[in-house]
């Protein structure tokens, strides 16, 4: 789970948010029609399963005076419920209509959320929209890389564990989620590509995380966050052969590294399973084109979101924040984005279909 959250405003938020009331929802509007908009990328959680390293990573990174309550103050925040800031309070302010949320199994790094806890929130009574039998929240399910996976009889055993949630729980949980960097596997390694023949068996894409992260024991090294070592894998997956279709969606588009980012735009141009998932896009650049440590201050959803409409991968294209991060942070990046679509000449066809028509075509989900 993300959870690089700026205190100060957290905190102002949620002292206002809880004696104010809360911020009213808000509704997204395009050439004058109110548009569906989806959020597919956020992370609940608890502050007591994110590791040590993690937290003191992230305390360390907030001011003084608010550590006292952190651990209070991001538990509110990354539960999908609790009124005012939860995650479901965060999209209703922002005028998100449904989300995605993740199981994560990443608990060297960033922490954990399990598939039990996941189905937790999924089948919570409070998960409806304003579509009468449509849930407001979607889930992606995980898997454990860790802790002897590849021992004899665990394997099997976690696969068909996840399969499991796949074949019980469809129109909720709706795909896969995983972290190569966080769970310190290369895309190219052949002993876990078992969860892609699960993926294809139960014809449901799978999320990858791509780029740089910054928490304490992520993977830096290029075959654990570039999918470029994935290619022959994409090939494998394309529907085409025996191995059958595996829709791969790529968190962040590379985010950190211009090689990645222009490899996965690459990929997605020549690979019609490769979607974009355009989250995190808020940070600079670290790594120039020609591998070489930069520094900038420009955000790099400019360029992605320019690339992606040049190279005519719009209906490729699927929004997503990374959040809930701090109080404010859904809306905040949902307007960066709808701004930068527009400065970058998206249509407001083409805006709509990032913000959710592509998710329907792509999700097994009723919209």
């Amino acid at each position: 789970m993300k959870t690089w959250i700026h205190f100060a405003s957290a905190a102002a938020a949620l002292s206002a948010a809880c004696f104010l009331g809360g911020p009213a929802a808000a509704t997204i509007e395009l050439g004058g029609k109110q548009v569906k908009v989806v959020d597919l990328h956020l992370h609940p959680g608890h502050f007591g399963q994110i590791p040590e390293g993690g937290k003191q990573f992230t305390i360390g990174s907030t001011p003084d005076f608010t550590r006292l309550y952190s651990s209070a103050i991001f538990e509110r925040l990354l539960d999908p419920y609790v009124p005012h800031v939860g995650i479901k309070a965060q999209t209703d302010a922002a005028g998100v209509d449904h989300a995605v949320l993740y199981a994560v199994y990443t608990h060297k790094t960033t922490g954990y959320f399990t598939n039990e806890q996941l189905l937790s929130a999924l089948l919570d009574e409070r998960n409806t929209s304003a579509t009468p039998g449509v849930p407001w929240a979607f889930g992606f399910a995980s898997i454990n890389f860790f802790d002897g996976f590849l021992d004899p009889g665990k394997e099997q055993a976690r696969l068909d564990a996840l399969s499991s949630y796949l074949e019980k729980y469809p129109g909720r949980i709706i795909g896969i989620k995983l972290a190569h960097a966080h769970q310190a596997v290369a895309f190219d390694d052949a002993a876990y590509l078992g969860v892609y023949d699960i993926a294809a068996k139960h014809t449901v894409p799978v999320l990858l995380h791509t780029g740089f992260s910054p928490f304490p024991g992520s993977q830096t090294e290029p075959e654990f966050y570039d999918p470029i070592f994935l290619e022959q894998t994409l090939t494998n997956y394309d529907g085409t052969g025996a191995m059958g279709l595996v829709n791969f969606v790529m968190s962040h588009v590379g985010q950190g590294d211009a090689r990645a980012v222009d490899h996965i735009l690459d990929l997605a141009a020549a690979h019609p399973n490769v979607y974009l998932e355009i989250s995190a896009l808020n940070r600079p650049f670290l790594i120039d084109k020609d591998g070489n440590p930069v520094e900038s201050s420009e955000p790099q959803y400019p360029y992605v979101l320019q690339q992606i409409k040049a190279k005519g991968l719009i209906d490729r294209a699927i929004f997503g924040t990374d959040g809930p991060q701090f109080s404010g942070f859904v809306e905040k990046y949902l307007g960066i984005i709808v701004q930068g679509m527009k400065d970058a000449g998206y249509t407001d066809a083409e805006m709509e279909a990032v913000l959710s028509g592509n998710f329907f075509k792509v999700f097994p989900v009723q919209p």
